[in-house]
């Protein structure tokens, strides 16, 4: 099975050389993390279970031939969990905002250089707790917002013309509107994107 999947894959991209990154063309997708992580050792948060959960769908539009739109959403959640302990730390964040994207090579390739920048207007709501064993848990929830404007650059290989695979990393600065300074992250990510042609009536 695995091979007739790998004959298949290696088909398609011979066959389709190029992604529909042209005017009036739709642009769907997006990235995800899933991160859970147990601290066993001795040092830094020895006994936490930290569950970390990232979702960034997007939707765009073709503006001229290489050159998109559009808004992207964002979606977060992690967990702080003390093993052995009744004591629970959670965030979850929402985010808005548009984004421009450019592709620096022809149409008409397999392969493709792209550089995103975008900005998100997003807000944080977390808290802790902690209580005897068999007691319920109380947050007291804070809620904050923030600016964050982000720029990721990166290759894309397109499986045909309507699917691409996305290998990024980017750089993002956050700043809270009720505190001073900014909180700076390197990333690199993985994303899937589809090319929506529009048809000609």
């Amino acid at each position: 099975m695995k091979k007739i999947l790998l004959l298949i894959f290696t088909f398609s991209s011979i066959l389709y050389s190029s992604a529909q990154i042209t005017k009036s063309n739709w642009l769907i997708g997006g990235t995800g993390l899933f991160n859970s992580t147990t601290y066993n050792s001795t040092t830094g948060a020895a006994g936490q279970r930290v569950t970390d959960i990232q979702l960034s769908p997007n939707i765009g539009y073709f503006l001229v031939d290489k050159f998109a739109t559009g808004l992207k959403l964002g979606f977060g959640s992690s967990r702080y969990k003390t093993i052995g302990q009744n004591s629970l730390s959670k965030q979850t964040t929402y985010s808005l905002g548009p984004f421009i994207r450019y592709y620096f090579l022809r149409v008409r390739k397999q392969f493709n250089l792209l550089v995103d920048a975008s900005y998100q207007y997003g807000i944080e709501r977390g808290g802790g707790s902690s209580a005897p064993d068999g007691q319920p848990l109380v947050f007291s929830i804070t809620q904050y917002t923030k600016n964050t404007f982000s720029i990721a650059a990166g290759p894309v290989i397109y499986f045909n013309p309507s699917v691409g695979l996305e290998f990024l990393i980017g750089y993002s600065s956050s700043k809270y509107v009720q505190h001073e300074g900014n909180n700076n992250t390197v990333q690199v990510g993985l994303g899937l994107q589809v090319h929506l042609k529009k048809h000609k009536k």
